[in-house]
C-alpha cells in the first residue's frame, strides 16, 4: 500500500528540471586594480631600470672613453630615468591604455626593437648618435649659461638623452600602431577556446578538430582557437627578460669590439 502510494505521488509531481548549463567563460578582459601593490611597483622600477641601463650601455661607454662626462652621473640619471619609467607603467591609466587594441602589441614591438639595437654592432650608436649631441649641447650650455658643473651637467646630459630617445620609441610605436590599426583585425585576447574568431561568440558545438559556424556574426570557425598572436601570448617578463638577456650579449660583444678596435 505503501509502495503504490509513493508511486502515485511521484507520478503526480513534476519532473525536476536539469540543471542549467554553467555560464560561458568570459571574453572580456578584466578591469585593471586601482593600484599596484608596493613589491609589483618595485618589481616594474627594477625591469625597466635594466632595461634603462641595457639600452644605454653604448653612450656610457662613449662617455667614459671621451672622458668628458662624470660616470657616476651618468648611471644616477638612468637610475632616475628606469624609476621614472617604471612607476609611470604602474599607473592605472597606463595599464588601461594597454588593454585597448594593439597598444601593448605596438609597445612590445617599439622597446623590442630599441633594445635589439643593442645586439648588432653599431646599431645602438646609430641610434644614440643625434640624441645624444643634442645632449651634449645641453649639457654644455648649462655648464656655461648656469654655471653647472661636471656631475650636474653630465646628470642634466643623460636625462635629455633618455627623454629624446623615449620620444623616438614613442613616435615609433605611434607608427606601428597606426599601421595594425589601418591594415589588421584586432582579435581581443580570450581565454574562451570555444569563443568564435571574429565576434567572441561562446560557440557550445565547437570542438578540436570540428566546424561551427557562429550565429551572431556568420564566421566559420574551424578547431578551438586562441584568438591571440604569439606576440599577445607573451607575458611582458617573458619577454622583456628574453630581449634583456640578448641585449646584454650584444653590449658585451660591442664592448669589447669597441675596447679592442676603438
Amino acid at each position: 500500500m505503501t509502495a503504490s502510494a509513493d508511486a502515485t505521488a511521484n507520478a503526480k509531481s513534476p519532473p525536476t528540471a536539469p540543471p542549467p548549463p554553467p555560464p560561458p567563460p568570459s571574453t572580456r578582459t578584466p578591469e585593471p586594480a586601482d593600484h599596484l601593490s608596493t613589491r609589483a611597483t618595485l618589481r616594474r622600477c627594477i625591469l625597466w631600470v635594466v632595461i634603462a641601463y641595457v639600452a644605454g650601455t653604448t653612450s656610457f661607454i662613449l662617455g667614459l672613453t671621451a672622458n668628458q662626462a662624470s660616470p657616476t652621473a651618468m648611471l644616477l640619471g638612468i637610475l632616475l630615468y628606469g624609476c621614472f619609467i617604471g612607476l609611470a607603467s604602474s599607473s592605472r591609466g597606463f595599464r588601461r591604455r594597454l588593454q585597448q587594441p594593439f597598444v601593448a602589441r605596438s609597445f612590445k614591438i617599439g622597446y623590442g626593437i630599441r633594445l635589439a639595437a643593442c645586439i648588432v654592432p653599431g646599431a645602438a650608436m646609430a641610434v644614440d648618435m643625434f640624441p645624444g649631441m643634442l645632449a651634449l649641447m645641453a649639457g654644455e650650455t648649462l655648464e656655461r649659461e648656469v654655471g653647472f658643473g661636471k656631475f650636474a651637467s653630465t646628470l642634466a646630459s643623460t636625462l635629455v638623452q633618455g627623454t629624446l630617445i623615449n620620444i623616438l620609441i614613442l613616435l615609433a610605436v605611434t607608427f606601428v600602431w597606426l599601421l595594425q590599426k589601418m591594415f589588421m583585425e584586432w582579435k581581443p585576447p580570450t581565454h574562451d577556446p570555444q569563443a568564435c574568431a571574429g565576434c567572441g561568440y561562446h560557440l557550445e558545438t565547437l570542438a578540436e578538430g570540428t566546424t561551427a559556424i557562429c550565429p551572431e556574426c556568420g564566421r566559420t570557425n574551424e578547431g578551438l582557437n586562441d584568438r591571440r598572436a604569439w606576440i599577445d601570448r607573451a607575458s611582458w617578463p617573458k619577454f622583456l627578460l628574453v630581449v634583456i638577456a640578448s641585449g646584454i650579449g650584444g653590449m658585451l660583444v660591442q664592448g669589447g669590439t669597441f675596447f679592442v678596435f676603438g
